[in-house]
């Protein structure tokens, strides 16, 4: 009760909260490349997904713990990718992914880039990944939301990912992320058990494995104890705005939520 009556303590947010733009950064404020029609010149991004045999799942950890990590450290080094983001799953889990990699280009353009890479390394893995994993997807994708700011040691993370199918048009579903889901993220962020969150569409959606993809970064395991809690405590805060007042009754009919589950990241060695 202690843990959970300070959790909300933190949480009071207030008429702060509730008198915000109900808005992250929105479509846009951001430099997607098709949110900014910049022919190329916004921002890009790629979302890639593996999947690997039980049996071959420590070999493949250990494989991108060291060779695999070191390779994308090198073409980020290159300038090839701005950044890169590895998370392996936390369990085995058959109808799940083992791993994502979520790169980030400063130019849409800049994928070319990739693509060489691609022709000896698919996916980024060389033969000796290859043998332990296979690429399941590669997605291009907007990244119209996201807010906090990450961990300075991402060891200290725990990520939940959340794919989605969405269930309405384009514009229905960027005003319901603004005016239901931003803001709970935002009290997410604010209690401190979130430090950031990224929220990207997929550009081409068509039998695409998902439409838009969350990504949650919390403080450990902690973090993720409490996320049901923290959940609660946000949306009784929110329970007489607008936006989550239209939202709440029909949240299942804008979208179909597929299995969320836990990931690390893994880092560069120092």
């Amino acid at each position: 009760m202690i843990l959970r009556l300070s959790l909300f303590s933190t949480l009071a947010l207030g008429a702060t909260l509730l008198a915000s733009p109900a808005r992250a950064q929105s479509v846009a404020e951001t430099v997607g490349e098709r949110a900014e029609n910049r022919g190329g010149e916004g921002e890009g991004h790629l979302v890639l997904a593996y999947k690997c045999a039980p049996k071959d799942r420590a070999a493949f950890r250990e494989h991108m713990d060291t060779k695999g990590v070191a390779r994308f450290e090198e073409w980020k080094s290159r300038g090839t990718v701005k950044n890169y983001l590895i998370l392996f799953s936390t369990v085995s889990n058959e109808s799940l992914n083992d791993m994502w990699v979520i790169l980030d280009f400063e130019k849409f353009a800049d994928i070319a880039g990739w693509w060489k890479i691609e022709e000896k390394f698919p996916a980024g893995l060389g033969a000796d990944g290859l043998a332990l994993a296979t690429p399941k997807s590669c997605v291009y994708t907007d990244l119209p939301w996201r807010g906090g700011t990450p961990n300075a040691d991402l060891s200290q993370s725990v990520f939940m990912i959340i794919p989605y199918q969405t269930l309405v048009p384009v514009a229905k579903y960027n005003d319901f992320v603004e005016s239901y889901v931003i803001p709970q993220l935002k009290g997410w962020v604010k209690s401190g058990l979130m430090p950031s969150y990224q929220i990207h569409m997929d550009q081409n959606p068509t039998n695409s494995p998902w439409d838009s993809l969350l990504v949650f970064e919390y403080n450990g395991i902690k973090g993720i104890s409490l996320r049901d809690t923290l959940k609660n405590d946000v949306r009784k805060l929110l329970k007489d705005d607008a936006g989550y007042r239209k939202y709440s009754p029909i949240k299942l009919t804008i979208r179909k939520e597929d299995q969320p589950t836990t990931y690390v990241a893994i880092l560069p060695k120092k």
